[in-house]
């Protein structure tokens, strides 16, 4: 049985832990000066948690719900079709190609960024000494536009390696090569995070892996892993904070869990801001933007909505508005519900 995880109850999960850290770390305020700082700086008020904001999340809840409800209905009685044939190692050897491409790509970019360092040595001592000066030496080493996709898509494959070892249909090699991806990808998403900060990279890896595993096996299995896996994502998250914020008073862990409040309490103040006032709506500005990249408008359509992005500067804080905040932003309430179920 997988209903465990299903896209339903993957929301309310992930709803329900991110309000009671906000909760708990809200309540407890006082004795966070940390995360008071970091809210202040954020232009973020507690007085923004109000009804009107809860009541949406609850309606985004309810029309997803509809919305997984029709799709559990139409898939009740699916069309008699002969059942698809996949050939599991074929599947592995591209995975791993394709997966090679992206580290090769990505230890190019390391090494070019290294050789104006001075060497590999002189990079990663870098890190602890000036943190933001090597992320932007990084950043300037840049291979070709639109190159860190190739490090932001490690996840994707590493979710696949780990969903072709679930099927236990693969021959000795292809199981060592599928191995070896999810291990180095996790591994590169653990190193490369503490300079770039896109930690969420290895929690995308760790619940795709996991995910996609449960899904091939079509059971909830090994959930001792999802320990392992948190353990070793708020490892990564406690290194990141010891490195960039070695002048803070307390230790890397006191630090590191403050920061891990504050984002939190961040993300639900952008999903509550917007329903205190009065906000111009963008019509699929937000919903819509990686369709506007893919289809190269996205130029065109966000400098006509220039002015009404600079309007919404004012009601969130770092980040970007979550998804049922997005709909309510892009097309109201009405349009919203219909997006959601959509």
């Amino acid at each position: 049985m997988t209903a465990g995880i299903s896209p339903l109850s993957l929301i309310l999960i992930c709803w329900g832990l991110t309000g009671a850290v906000a909760i708990t770390g809200l309540a407890n305020l006082t004795q966070l000066d940390l995360v008071t700082t970091f809210m202040r700086r954020e232009g973020i008020s507690a007085e923004a948690f109000r009804g009107a904001g809860l009541a949406w999340i609850i309606i985004g809840l309810l029309a997803f719900a509809v919305g997984d409800l029709a799709a559990r209905i139409t898939r009740a009685t699916p069309p008699a079709r002969r059942p698809a044939r996949t050939d599991v190692n074929r599947a592995a050897r591209l995975t791993f190609r394709a997966n090679l491409v992206l580290l090769g790509v990505t230890g190019l970019w390391i090494v070019t960024a290294a050789g104006q360092a001075g060497g590999l040595l002189p990079l990663a001592a870098a890190v602890f000494v000036d943190n933001l000066t090597t992320r932007d030496l990084l950043l300037e080493s840049k291979l070709f536009t639109g190159m860190r996709l190739f490090y932001a898509a490690l996840p994707a494959t590493g979710g696949l390696a780990a969903g072709l070892l679930a099927s236990r249909s693969l021959t000795k090699a292809a199981r060592r090569a599928m191995l070896f991806t999810l291990v180095v990808n996790t591994v590169a998403l653990c190193v490369l995070p503490i300079v770039m900060s896109q930690r969420l990279l290895l929690l995308q890896l760790l619940f795709s892996a996991y995910l996609t595993a449960c899904l091939v096996r079509r059971e909830v299995f090994g959930l001792l892993w999802m320990a392992v896996a948190a353990a070793l994502f708020l490892g990564l998250w406690t290194a990141r904070e010891a490195v960039t914020n070695p002048t803070i008073d307390g230790t890397a862990l006191q630090v590191a869990w403050q920061k891990l409040a504050f984002y939190v309490i961040n993300d639900m103040f952008n999903a509550f801001a917007p329903l205190n006032r009065p906000i111009p709506h963008t019509y699929g500005g937000l919903t819509l933007e990686g369709v506007m990249f893919l289809t190269l408008t996205d130029s065109y359509f966000l400098a006509q909505l220039a002015p009404k992005m600079a309007e919404l500067d004012t009601v969130i804080g770092g980040g970007e508005f979550p998804f049922f905040t997005a709909a309510y932003v892009d097309f109201g309430m009405v349009g919203g519900v219909a997006l959601i179920v959509a």
